[in-house]
């Protein structure tokens, strides 16, 4: 739920959170820089490698470097509007520090800078701003985070403005606000320090276009998961289902389903233009509408379509008849968020799945030709070592082909946030200190050996005689060699006497 607090104060702070030691910018000659034809936008995704992370090392610095689909929406928004001189500074994909971002910032010379985060990756979001601010452009923060921590972002003094909701909508109506020098209130899910203007509700992304992917690295970006050149898109938006782990913004609480004929038309410009060879579909659920997917499966196969992808769903949603269809159309791979591999736990976690509809989908799906790939949380909220020992059971008996283990993080905002306060596992206020700056220390594990529990579970799954095969045949078609082979070792080399105690 979103959190209201009063209005604060824009006099000059010293906090440790705050900018206010940055250098001010020079002044520029000329008109009010406001009041300019049209204005410098940059559009800024800095590192998330952070604290709070919920994978584990080994596998974090190996996994890859993926598109920020968000931005790009924002960009294609903002050429709509008529502002034109946009970029977009991906810097993990740039291999920029904190002072290389300073320094293209400073180079382009910024009217208006925009910022996307999450709540783990906040501390990297503000070194972002702090750089932004220091070139004397305005900034402002967006993305899933400011759902919950509006105003209290608004603590960091290279902070500006926040956005919450639909940045597809604020950014331009921000853009042409300061361009005609005028306040910006009253736009809907801008929060200032004098207004808040609650939450930009969804858009269809169909009305919007598809993301702006010119000017971006796009050879830079890879994924262990796939070849290269990759590209990822969405094709739906929204999420019905209530998992107690995952935090929600308003606008994922709707569901939103762009057409086949636009989701194809994407897919065919990403092959011929960017020789893309998969895609990954980063919806909440791809399969939610089996029709609109039975009807994107037979538009790709009339038209010849040649290209691979991947997509997320749940193990209720996967009928025989279309993972036979979607396997004939190119996917080559589905995403499962098993989550847990005891009933109880399950139950708990609110996902309304048990253990035969795994089994029967993972099953089915490797029946059709389609590589399954596991999502688990370990070190759950009082999760014995048995229920632990179940979920690694699960996983290696099960068809997967991959499996990804993270550890229970209680994100602000989830029912699952709220059972560990309330169990005494975590600070009530940690998230609030984090936010206004004291990113020294990760929340705390649900149980003391959460993260013992995550490596032991990678090396039981990957370092078994069963997976030799898959390895190898996923290094073949993808050409990670190098980084799956990094990740095995890696997990190999950790390798503790202590396993055995799970």
């Amino acid at each position: 739920m979103r959190k209201t607090l009063p209005v604060i104060s824009t006099s000059p702070s010293t906090g440790s959170g705050g900018c206010s030691t940055l250098a001010e910018a020079p002044a520029r000659p000329g008109l009010p820089r406001w009041r300019r034809r049209k204005l410098r936008i940059a559009l800024v995704r800095h590192h998330d490698l952070c604290l709070n992370t919920r994978q584990i090392t080994q596998i974090q610095r190996r996994a890859g470097v993926l598109p920020h689909l968000g931005l790009g929406y924002i960009h294609t928004a903002l050429k709509s509007a008529g502002f034109h001189d946009v970029i977009q500074v991906d810097t993990p994909a740039l291999g920029l520090d904190s002072e290389g971002l300073r320094k293209l910032l400073a180079d382009f010379g910024p009217d208006l800078v925009g910022v996307s985060t999450t709540t783990p990756g906040l501390p990297g979001a503000v070194e972002a701003c702090q750089a932004a601010k220091s070139t004397g452009a305005k900034v402002i923060l967006g993305g899933p985070h400011t759902e919950v921590y509006a105003h209290e972002n608004l603590f960091h003094e290279c902070i500006d403005y926040v956005g919450v909701g639909e940045g597809i909508t604020i950014m331009p109506e921000l853009a042409e606000a300061l361009e005609q020098g005028e306040k910006p209130e009253g736009i809907r899910g801008l929060v200032t320090r004098e207004h808040d203007g609650g939450a930009a509700p969804m858009v269809n992304l169909e009305e919007v276009g598809w993301p702006t992917r010119d000017g971006l690295p796009m050879n830079s970006y890879y994924s262990i998961m796939a070849p290269r050149p990759f590209a990822t898109m969405i094709s739906s938006r929204g999420c019905p289902f209530k998992c107690s782990f995952c935090f929600k913004q308003a606008v994922d609480k709707k569901s939103m389903y762009r057409s086949p004929e636009d989701v194809v038309g994407e897919m065919t410009e990403l092959r011929d233009r960017w020789g893309v060879k998969e895609i990954m579909f980063y919806d909440d659920v791809f399969t939610l509408h089996r029709g609109r997917v039975r009807e994107i499966c037979a538009m790709i196969r009339d038209q010849g379509l040649k290209v691979r992808w991947e997509a997320p769903t749940r193990v209720d949603l996967v009928p025989e008849p279309l993972l036979e269809a979607m396997a004939g159309a190119g996917c080559v791979r589905l995403r499962f968020g098993i989550e847990h591999g005891d009933p109880e736990i399950l139950q708990r976690m609110r996902k309304e799945s048990d253990i035969d509809k795994i089994e029967r989908a993972v099953t089915s799906a490797h029946k059709a030709g389609i590589k399954g790939f596991g999502y688990f949380i370990v070190g759950w909220l009082d999760e014995t070592r048995e229920q632990f020992r179940r979920t690694v059971d699960l996983a290696c008996r099960i068809p997967l082909d991959y499996a990804s283990f993270y550890t229970a993080t209680p994100l602000p905002g989830t029912p699952l946030h709220t059972e560990s306060v309330a169990a005494g596992r975590i600070p009530a206020d940690y998230w609030d200190r984090f936010v206004q700056g004291e990113f020294d220390a990760r929340i705390g594990y649900l149980v003391p050996d959460a993260q013992r529990r995550a490596q032991a579970a990678y090396r039981a799954f990957f370092l078994r005689r069963e997976m030799v095969k898959p390895l190898v045949s996923h290094m073949a078609a993808t050409g990670q060699w190098r980084n799956t082979l990094d990740g095995l070792r890696s997990l190999a080399r950790s390798t503790s006497n202590t396993d055995r105690d799970f």
